[in-house]
């Protein structure tokens, strides 16, 4: 065998070996959860909000367990003072952006990204089950949407329903403590 030959047949033993040993491509969802998790790692550290009644509410973002989930803290003067605070974590379960909320209702509502759009800042999750939410007609958090205005401003929606009807919405704006 001649060089050339041999220099052939190495190149295509370093193609196949690439082919063999490389990671199939993500699809889109994936890429899109990943994008949406990249902007809520983003939101680390507090942020405030004062609402229409002068109530004030804090939020306090958290990158934990090595980078794999977000944490969120709310805590409102609106909530009962028992309550304390609630908190959501963010996570990428099999490819996709998910959240548990732990809510003051005493459930947990679980719930999955549907759509995220980077250049409008938005994400969307509906409900998909949740610990202690045994037939759906419980209160409990079903949908939630976060807008991203720029890297000091969000807003979030979140829709609570009972008996299977949308019984309120909370939306507030947050700005990012400096």
């Amino acid at each position: 065998m001649t060089i050339k030959g041999i220099l052939a047949l190495f190149h295509l033993l370093l193609l196949v070996s690439a082919a063999i040993h490389a990671k199939p491509p993500a699809n889109t969802e994936e890429l899109q959860a990943n994008a949406a998790f990249a902007r809520l790692k983003s939101l680390a550290g507090d942020w405030e909000s004062v609402g229409p009644n002068g109530e004030h509410s804090r939020l306090n973002y958290q990158v934990i367990s090595a980078g794999t989930a977000v944490m969120e803290r709310f805590t409102s003067d609106a909530l009962p003072h028992k309550s304390g605070s609630m908190i959501t974590v963010y996570y990428i379960d099999k490819g996709q952006l998910v959240l548990t909320h732990y809510c003051i209702a005493g459930n947990q509502p679980h719930l999955r990204a549907t759509s995220y759009d980077s250049q409008t800042g938005e994400l969307d999750f509906d409900f998909v089950d949740g610990g202690n939410i045994v037939s759906g007609e419980e209160g409990h958090m079903h949908t939630a949407r976060i807008h991203f205005i720029d890297n000091d401003h969000i807003s979030s929606e979140w829709q609570f329903m009972q008996a299977r009807s949308p019984k309120f919405t909370e939306l507030s704006q947050f700005t990012r403590v400096k």
